[in-house]
C-alpha cells in the first residue's frame, strides 16, 4: 500500500512538473532520413515557442520580435539556431526571439494570420522582424549568411527608428510603472477611471515645451488611494485641463522618471503624500506644486492661478 501511495506521489509531482514546462517546440511530422548526411548536432539559443506570448511581451517591453519559423529536422533551420546560440548573428538587448515550428498548427495559423513573406517563401526557415508597435518590418526565407542576417536587422531598426521620428505618435506608449510598495493593509482602493496621459515625463516636458503648452504633472503610484481619487478628478472631468495643457500621468516607482522629476521639481510644501502635483509653463519653468490629496474646487484654481503667474510679466 505504502509502495502505492509512493508511486502515486512520484507520478503527481512527475505531471506537476511536465505541466510547468514551457510551450514545446513542436517536432517534425516530415521524416528527415532524406537530409540525414546534412543534419547538424544542435545548439539552440534560448527561444518562446509561443508565437502569441512572444509578440504581447514585445509589445508590453516595447521591444521588437525576431521570428524564426522551422523544424527539427530543417540543416537550414539548425544553421540559424548555430548562428544565434554562437553569436554570429547578434540579436540587440532590445529583441526578443521567437522559435517557431513549422509543424505546430496553432502556431503556424498564428504567424500566417500576421505575417506575409517579402520573397517567395519556398525554403524554411522563415524570418520575420516586427517593431515594438507589433507591425512587420522585414523578412526572409531559406538559408542566409550571417552578415546577411545582420543587416537584415539593422535594416529593420533603422526603418522602425526613421519612422518614429517622422511620426512621433507612432512610438509605443511607456507603461505606468506598477506599485514598488506593497498597498498599506486597510488602505481603500478605489475603481479608477483616468485621463490619458503622457506616461514618460522627459517625452512630456519636451512635447509641452515644443507645442508652447503648460503641463499638468501627477506623479504617483498604482496602489495610493490619493493618487487613484486625483485620477478620477480627471478622469470625470470634475477638473478639466484646458485646451492648453498637456498632462503627464507618472509613476514614482520608475527610477528614470523619478530621476528626472527629482532634477525638475521644486517641492514648496510638506511633501509627505502623493500624488505630487506640479504645473510647468510653455517655457519649461515650475509654476505651482502641492502634495496630497486636493479638491477639485483646488485643483482648478491651481490651474487658473498657474495661467495668471505666467501671463504676469516679471518685474
Amino acid at each position: 500500500m505504502r509502495a502505492c501511495l509512493a508511486l502515486m506521489c512520484v507520478l503527481s509531482l512527475a505531471a506537476a512538473a511536465v505541466a510547468a514546462e514551457p510551450y514545446p517546440y513542436a517536432p517534425s511530422v516530415i521524416p528527415g532520413e532524406r537530409w540525414k548526411d546534412l543534419q547538424l548536432k544542435v545548439v539552440k539559443p534560448k527561444g518562446e515557442h509561443d508565437l502569441i506570448k512572444a509578440l504581447a511581451q514585445a509589445k508590453r517591453e516595447g521591444k521588437y520580435t525576431f521570428i524564426q519559423v522551422g523544424r527539427q529536422n530543417c540543416t537550414n533551420t539548425m544553421q540559424l539556431w548555430h548562428m544565434l546560440a554562437d553569436g554570429s548573428v547578434k540579436l540587440p538587448a532590445n529583441f526578443v526571439y521567437a522559435d517557431i515550428s513549422r509543424d505546430d498548427d496553432v502556431m503556424r495559423r498564428a504567424f500566417e494570420e500576421r505575417f506575409t513573406m517579402d520573397e517567395f517563401a519556398g525554403w524554411l526557415p522563415f524570418v520575420v522582424i516586427v517593431g515594438p508597435d507589433g507591425v512587420q518590418l522585414a523578412s526572409c526565407s531559406g538559408r542566409h549568411t550571417a552578415q546577411e542576417y545582420t543587416a537584415l536587422i539593422e535594416k529593420a531598426v533603422a526603418d522602425y527608428e526613421a519612422y518614429v521620428k517622422e511620426n512621433p505618435e507612432a512610438a509605443p506608449a511607456k507603461p505606468f510603472a506598477e506599485s514598488a510598495v506593497p498597498t498599506p493593509e486597510g488602505c481603500e482602493q478605489v475603481p479608477v477611471k483616468k485621463l490619458p496621459g503622457e506616461h514618460d515625463l522627459a517625452k512630456a516636458m519636451e512635447q509641452a515645451k515644443a507645442q508652447g503648452k503648460f503641463l499638468f504633472i501627477q506623479y504617483g503610484r498604482t496602489n495610493c488611494t490619493n493618487c487613484q481619487k486625483v485620477w478620477n478628478l480627471l478622469g470625470s472631468g470634475a477638473v478639466k485641463l484646458p485646451q492648453n495643457f498637456l498632462y503627464a500621468d507618472v509613476s514614482c516607482d520608475d527610477e528614470a522618471t523619478r530621476m528626472v522629476f527629482e532634477e525638475t521639481i521644486s517641492v514648496t510644501d510638506d511633501g509627505y503624500l502623493y500624488p505630487y502635483v506640479a504645473i510647468l509653463g510653455p517655457d519649461g519653468y515650475q509654476l505651482s506644486f502641492r502634495s496630497g490629496l486636493g479638491s477639485a474646487e483646488e485643483y482648478r484654481a491651481m490651474i487658473e492661478q498657474a495661467q495668471k503667474d505666467y501671463a504676469t510679466p516679471q518685474p
